[in-house]
């Protein structure tokens, strides 16, 4: 969307002899929608995707509460030109046995493919997944990941351009220096998911000292040149960098400039102009969820906007992705509210198709 301010930098660009001038976006509340209906009672760990038709389509786990024997993954969409939300149904359930972080991917072809985990304790996490081939009205029976391979973690995959899907994936432990650990997956060609052989799997270098991280939220750069941030045990968001389209990774260090994140989820995603936006909890705790933007200079995080916040129990867990909302380009972002609500907020940013 361009406004006046657009004119102007066009202005000073050419009075500077055609240099670049970049803009901050400004962000402005659009709406706010409630996707949960109260069933669990608890829900959290949201994900957000576009379905090629237009459609939204949203997932989260919900039950007693996290890790009880009870949760189990919900689903809802909204139709193109419609303004509601379907009532959430039960897409995943494993009886007995609690689901955990589910993601949704759109591949080539158009099939909707859920991933998720499946365990009683973190530590023993099982991949699974489940698809549907008309954007998610059906769902075939799930079926496990190869042994050793648990998917994306939280936040959204990237499909490649040699066909490859790849997954931002973690571990946690309870022993050892470094019982968090982030790596990549990746699957190609990513037709049968169950097929170890084509699955492989990349590490970043040793960090020394050692980043306890998980969750990493992927950002493509372009070229073969991929940035990966992830939360962290030490309270700063950390970050590792491949040149070589995820084969390989530098090792993890805390993002430059620092940014506090209380060792919560996090999402990131690019701008048009290559601007790099974090959409998390940006301090102590989770009482507020921001977006963040890294300076064009890249030397410090500045606030783009304050997508909620609470004055006891959390807004935390974002997805965010970039679309249009009748022509004008918006800003989406899906996160839970107090364990009891899974929110859609969205946001006009004027400056986004700069």
């Amino acid at each position: 969307m361009r406004g006046p301010h657009t004119a102007i930098l066009t202005i000073l660009a050419l009075l500077l002899g055609g240099c670049t001038v970049a803009s901050k976006p400004m962000a402005a509340f659009r709406s706010e929608t409630v996707l949960s209906d109260g069933f669990g009672p608890e829900c959290h760990a949201s994900n957000l995707v576009k379905l090629p038709d237009g459609s939204l389509a949203a997932v989260w786990f919900s039950g007693t509460k996290e890790g009880a024997n009870d949760v189990v993954i919900r689903f809802t969409r909204q139709q193109t030109g419609s303004s509601q939300w379907t009532r959430p149904v039960t897409i995943a359930s494993h009886p007995g046995v609690p689901c955990w972080n589910p993601v949704l991917f759109v591949s080539t072809d158009g099939a909707l493919t859920l991933f998720y985990k499946a365990a009683k304790r973190i530590p023993d996490w099982e991949g699974w997944f489940s698809q549907s081939a008309d954007g998610g009205l059906t769902w075939a029976g799930a079926r496990r990941l190869p042994a050793g391979f648990l998917g994306p973690i939280r936040c959204h995959a990237l499909a490649r351009p040699d066909g490859s899907v790849l997954f931002g994936s973690s571990t946690e432990t309870a022993t050892g220096i470094k019982p968090w650990r982030i790596h990549f997956e990746r699957c190609t060609p990513p037709g049968d998911w169950s097929a170890v052989a084509h699955w492989s799997r990349s590490t970043p270098a040793d960090d020394s000292p050692p980043l306890n991280a998980i969750q990493p939220a992927l950002v493509d750069h372009g070229a073969g040149r991929l940035v990966a941030y992830a939360r962290t045990r030490e309270g700063v968001v950390a970050r590792t960098e491949s040149s070589d389209d995820g084969r390989s990774w530098s090792p993890l260090r805390p993002a430059q400039p620092r940014q506090a994140n209380p060792n919560s989820g996090l999402d990131a995603l690019l701008l048009p102009a290559g601007q790099t936006v974090l959409v998390l909890n940006p301090g102590p705790h989770r009482l507020q969820l921001d977006a963040v933007l890294l300076d064009a200079d890249g030397q410090g995080w500045t606030s783009l906007l304050r997508i909620d916040e609470v004055t006891k129990g959390e807004v935390s867990y974002p997805s965010a992705m970039l679309d249009t909302d009748q022509g004008v380009p918006v800003l989406r972002i899906s996160y839970t509210r107090n364990r009891r609500e899974i929110i859609l907020r969205t946001f006009t940013l004027s400056g986004l198709d700069q």
